[in-house]
This record gives C-alpha cells, structure tokens and sequence, in this order.
C-alpha cells in the first residue's frame, strides 16, 4: 500500500473512497462509522495526535475487513509535526498485518492512499515543508513495519546467521557499510559472547553497520542485544515464558530499523550499529552455572544464572565498541534485558537508565510527540555496592544481594563495561515490556511494536549538531 500527498483539494482526487473524521453526526450517535455516497464518516473523540492515530488504525483496518475499495483520499488533519505523524502513523502503522506463515492469506485490494492539501482547520501552510514531512513519516514508518517483521519472524528463520544476512540484504543500495564477523572471530575478540552462544548449533555472528564514517559529523554508536531465542539455558525458563522468545533479538533488530532510517532520511550524523546476535540454548557444550567466563578485556564474570546471558553480550559489545571506535559522542544500547523491567513501569514503556539526567530527560520528552513512553529509573548509589560480588571472579552475572530494582541492577552490571569518560554519553533503554505485545494496543495487534525507532530518531534529529 502507498500513501502519497497531493497537492490538490480533496474533492479534486479521485478515489474509491474518502475519510472524514466528525466528532458529531446525527448518524454516529448509533455507529462509530457509516458510508453514505462513497464517503466514510468516522467518530473522532477529539483531535489529539493519540487519538487521530487510533481512530484511523481502526478506520483502516476495516476498510480493508470490507476489502473492496482499491483507494482512499483523506484531508490534513492539523499541520503540526504531531498532527503529521499521527496521520502517517495511523495509516501505515494500523493497516501493518503479520500474515508470513499462513498458507491462505486474503488479498487486499486497498492499494492508494491519498492525501490532500486541505486542512480541516482551513489554516495556511507551506506545501513543499507538509510534503517533506509527511514523506519522512511514511519512511520512518515503512522502516518500523520492517522492524515488526523481523521480530515477529520465527527463531527457525532469524538464526544469528540468517538474521545478519537478512540486515545485509536490506541495507544493500544505501549509504550504509556492513561487516559480518563470524564465530571464530568473536571466539578471538568477543570471548564472552561466544561463551554464551557455546550451547547452540547456530553459531553466533556480529554485526557492524556503519553511515557516514569519517564525514566529520556527530558519532552515535548503537549497541543492540540479539539473542535470536532465548531458552535460558541450562537455568531453563518455564515454557509460558520461553514461547515469544523470538523477542529477545528485539534490541539489536531495533537499533538496524534506527540506521536505516537515519540513512533513509539522509541525517547529518555518524553513526555506528553494534549488533550481537546469538541463540541461548542447551547441550552437552552450552555455559554452565559455576562457570567463570572472561569478557574481551579479561574482566571475569561468575556464572551464577545462564539466562541471564543478555547482560554478558552486552559487557563484550561495549568493550569491543569502546576499543575499536575513538570518540564518541553518544551511546545508546536497546535490550530485552529484564522481565522485571514490566513489573516496575508497565506494560507500555520503556525502562530508561544513565548516568546524564539532561540527556534522560531529552528522550522523555521528545518521546511523548510521537506517542512512544519512556520512564526514568534513575540509580541509587547504594546499589553499587557490592552488587555483583563475586567470591571467585570480578563480577557475577545476577546480583548477588536481594535489593529488588531488577532492572535498575541490569543497567548497573553494563555500567562496570563503560569507560568513566562515556558514562555521561551513555543510555541503556530497556524494552523487555513493550516490543512485543500479545493484545491489541493502539495500531498494535499480537506481535512485535517497532518501539523506540520513532523517539529516536527524534532524539537523534536533536543531537546531530
């Protein structure tokens, strides 16, 4: 389906069929929506960004439940960047369909969706700025729908191995560079990575993309947890928590939706992806409780829980990251890190930790103009304190006193992998919560939300100068 702005009032578009949003209508007192004359009346509460992108998820899921008309033509509905990216949002996002492993799957036959330059507030705006945007919203859209399908895809079909040919693929004819590094390489630079990938067949695989190195702008690396299924390990997960673990790749997929945008929409930034992918699983060769396990710069991690292995790739990829890429603006890591972290906010945000309060407090804001929710958990200095001591190595991989604050804790294990001199750069955003859903929640239905590519780039927009 294309979405396509017009620079031409909406009675001058030709189409099968076109929305209009009322908040009143003699005929909405029974129904949310009729069609009278090839138009379509919709019941709209009120006008907020949130809630124009849910009406009109619901409005195209069921043009597309009747499934007979070919295309549609909408007016504007309020101008500002909010307005702009609720409309594209709940237009692409809501008609979004995860249909990959059904035999018979209907054809839809909405094709066009037009958008014309009429603004329901009859207000005056420049029409080259509203397409610029609206264009940059539908690509940072068709780049999160592309995110959705990668998590949603099943472990059997996003191994390490074919999840990084599958970024490969993708990033082919863009600006971005890719480098694949394969196991015996990260047996050699990566030994605690490979430690937690030992138990399974798939072998593990890094992956570094690479925009605009060396152009003297900006450097943002993105460092992305992509355990392709997670079964805990030998500290087996109960079945009820193993089955969605398809998940668990979410944050190094995320980080990929990230740069590919960024290159998509041509931002004036460097930016650096560090993707680990691997898969937790049991053999007679997996990572063992009591092991001790030795990271990139001989830091010693006592094993005392297997599924907690995400936090591990994690310290490695910030070695790795820190000992190969010289100043860095920023660090951003994206993980499925904790269970915990839906306990503590929520199902519907994200766990934000670090060190730099201003920096926090950009995201947050910025995060609420494109509907994405994020929540400060900010450190208590008592829970440095010997939270990962170990009696035989550096550091054990679970905290070993039971102060609670799960997710808090997982941000405090990474934070002994940072340098002092990028602590204040750093974020760690913890997405366990809300990646991956399992009840319909605004343009979401089961399955994977794409969470965290708007806000960022948001963000990122910011930081670039």
């Amino acid at each position: 389906m294309k979405i396509k702005f017009i620079d031409k009032q909406t009675k001058e578009i030709k189409s099968d069929l076109e929305i209009i949003l009322l908040r009143k209508h003699k005929y909405l007192k029974v129904n949310n929506m009729f069609i009278k004359q090839n138009k379509l009346y919709v019941k709209i509460a009120n006008f907020k960004h949130y809630t124009i992108t849910e009406t009109l998820t619901n409005t195209i899921q069921y043009i597309n439940k009747v499934n007979k008309y070919k295309s549609v033509k909408i007016s504007l509905y309020g101008t500002s960047d909010k307005k702009l990216q609720a409309l594209i949002d709940g237009l692409l996002l809501g008609s979004y369909y995860f249909n990959k492993y059904q035999s018979e799957t209907k054809k839809l036959k909405l094709k066009n969706i037009f958008i014309s330059n009429e603004n329901y507030k009859k207000s005056k705006f420049n029409i080259n700025k509203i397409k610029s945007k609206i264009n940059n919203y539908i690509t940072i859209n068709i780049n999160i729908n592309l995110t959705r399908d990668m998590i949603n895809s099943v472990a059997q079909d996003t191994t390490p191995i074919k999840i990084s040919n599958w970024i490969q693929e993708e990033v082919e004819n863009t600006d971005i560079k890719c480098i694949i590094k394969d196991d015996s390489y990260i047996k050699k630079e990566l030994p605690a990575f490979y430690d937690i990938s030992k138990g399974s067949i798939n072998k593990p695989r890094l992956v570094h993309l690479k925009y605009n190195e060396n152009k003297g702008y900006k450097k943002i690396v993105l460092i992305g947890k992509g355990v392709t299924f997670d079964t805990g390990g030998i500290s087996l997960k109960p079945s009820n928590y193993m089955y969605d673990m398809r998940l668990d790749k979410a944050g190094a997929v995320t980080i990929f939706g990230i740069i590919k945008t960024i290159n998509d929409l041509k931002l004036p930034i460097e930016v650096h992806a560090i993707l680990g992918f691997s898969e937790n699983m049991i053999s007679n060769n997996a990572y063992k409780p009591g092991d001790v396990i030795k990271t990139r710069n001989n830091k010693t991690i006592e094993i005392m829980n297997t599924d907690a292995e995400g936090r591990i790739l994690l310290a490695d990829l910030f070695e790795y990251t820190q000992d190969k890429i010289k100043k860095i603006d920023y660090i951003f890591d994206y993980a499925t890190l904790t269970g915990s972290v839906e306990s503590a906010i929520g199902k519907y945000s994200a766990g934000l930790i670090g060190h730099n309060n201003k920096l926090k407090a950009q995201m947050i804001k910025v995060s609420k103009d494109v509907d994405e929710w994020y929540v400060d958990l900010p450190f208590n200095r008592y829970f440095f304190d010997n939270g990962y001591k170990s009696n035989i190595a550096d550091f054990t991989n679970i905290p070993t006193s039971s102060i609670g604050g799960g997710t808090i804790m997982g941000g405090i294990f990474i934070d002994n992998f940072i340098k002092n001199k990028y602590k204040k750069k750093w974020l760690h955003i913890d997405i366990a919560s809300v990646t991956f859903i399992t009840s319909n929640w605004k343009y979401h239905q089961y399955g994977a939300t794409g969470f965290g590519i708007k806000s960022s780039i948001r963000l990122i927009e910011r930081l670039k100068s």
